[in-house]
């Protein structure tokens, strides 16, 4: 039986290169910044222009774009007074996800400036969007959007000769950035490493710590239940890239939320060729009353025996990111920033690998045979051999040998007759 171990080891610093985690940012929704975009579109609800601008449906559709807004029970408490109104603005009951995008800012909104290492980079060409449980994010360096190393990944290697490593990102809007590993996603319930910069002039720095992870060739070799983990590129039937833990548990959510109430909420439509159905206004109150609109975190614990779980293997790949300091200013000014810095770089990494593999198990038996009866693998083979190969021959030849005894002795008796004729006529 196959056992993997997990042990600690020493880096070379002068060969051995430190990548810099993946960044994920998420546009949130704030309360006391104004949305044109929203306002038009709720203008364009109106059936007549006496029809006065109707603020709780602001409000309804604030919490549908903006996750982080939502709270339980919000759904009705918001539209259910104007259901039966025949003058005033209702919400809408469909088309969540085409107002979604009308309001929710783009890359070039949402950016003002990046820097990696003081150096200017054009944020739109690296930070790449992707659809998560939050709607639509940017990701910097992730293999769920680019190939790495190519033209839309940056490189951000740290070595002995170059050791800093400072990301300073300047946005224009409301939102929450995510220090996660390349194959993740952001994701409403993991939130350890989340980091929101909501009010205007809010400065961040957050101090980071990376302890990389490898595996042995062989642990490949293993199955997903004894290793415990997942590779990102194994086949996992997701609608992402690759595999990972926040994949896992976003497509879990979102197979609940359908199993539930025949359809998902519109931040978990994956691509344009999703044809998962999604929820209407019915639908969305459906996910309310259940919990299932921004679950508890319960759901990724897999000893639970009632309600939703989400059974999810980490990825093999995943690196231990730690965060050991965090500051925080206001400054004078309209648009917010985080600077994430790594603070030196690691001299151990963890490496998984296999410390028992099947033909250890053989080689171990044969040893307890030898020490405790004398016998040995080679003797069990010899064993076998004594009583199939070896009998089964045994058993052939004999019947050979009668069969050619009994023939020569009917041959015998056949010249003694012809013999005894042959006298007889010369007599």
């Amino acid at each position: 039986m196959d056992c993997i171990h997990i042990v600690v080891e020493n880096l070379d610093p002068r060969k051995d290169i430190t990548s810099f985690p993946s960044i994920g940012v998420c546009e949130m929704g704030y309360t006391k910044q104004q949305y044109d975009a929203l306002q038009q579109v709720i203008e364009g609800f109106r059936t007549n222009d006496e029809m006065e601008y109707n603020y709780d449906v602001e409000e309804f559709m604030l919490r549908l774009i903006y996750h982080n807004l939502y709270n339980y029970g919000s759904i009705k408490s918001y539209c259910a007074m104007y259901k039966d109104c025949e003058d005033c603005v209702k919400c809408p009951v469909d088309g969540y996800p085409r107002f979604s995008t009308a309001v929710r800012a783009n890359c070039s909104q949402l950016f003002d400036e990046c820097r990696w290492n003081g150096k200017v980079f054009d944020c739109c060409r690296y930070f790449r969007p992707i659809q998560t449980t939050m709607g639509s994010c940017f990701l910097l360096n992730s293999i769920q959007t680019v190939s790495k190393y190519g033209f839309q990944w940056l490189r951000m290697d740290m070595s002995m000769g170059s050791p800093k490593g400072e990301l300073l990102l300047n946005f224009s809007r409301a939102t929450t950035a995510y220090v996660q590993n390349q194959e993740d996603i952001p994701h409403m319930l993991l939130t350890t490493l989340q980091f929101n910069q909501m009010p205007e002039g809010y400065a961040g720095k957050i101090f980071i710590t990376v302890q990389n992870i490898a595996n042995d060739p062989l642990v490949r070799t293993v199955g997903k239940a004894v290793r415990r983990c997942v590779f990102p590129d194994e086949d996992t039937d997701t609608r992402y890239k690759r595999y990972s833990y926040s994949v896992c548990v976003t497509e879990c959510l979102k197979t609940a939320q359908i199993k539930t109430c025949n359809c998902c909420h519109h931040n978990l439509l994956l691509g344009k060729n999703d044809k998962s159905p999604v929820c209407g206004y019915d639908g969305l109150n459906c996910l309310d009353q259940r919990d299932l609109m921004f679950p508890q975190t319960t759901i990724m614990q897999p000893w639970r025996t009632n309600g939703l779980v989400c059974d999810c293997f980490p990825s093999c790949t995943e690196h231990e990111i730690r965060i050991i300091g965090r500051e925080s200013e206001m400054e004078r000014r309209t648009g917010r920033s985080v600077l994430i810095k790594l603070m030196g770089l690691p001299s151990q990494r963890y490496r998984r690998q296999i410390v028992r593999e099947d033909i250890d198990v053989v080689v171990s038996i044969g040893g307890i045979l030898g020490l405790f009866t004398g016998a040995s693998i080679l003797s069990l083979v010899e064993f076998i051999y004594f009583f199939t190969v070896r009998f089964g021959t045994y058993v052939v030849t004999e019947i050979k040998e009668e069969e050619y005894a009994a023939a020569s002795e009917e041959e015998s008796e056949a010249d003694g007759l012809q013999e005894k004729h042959h006298t007889l006529r010369h007599a």
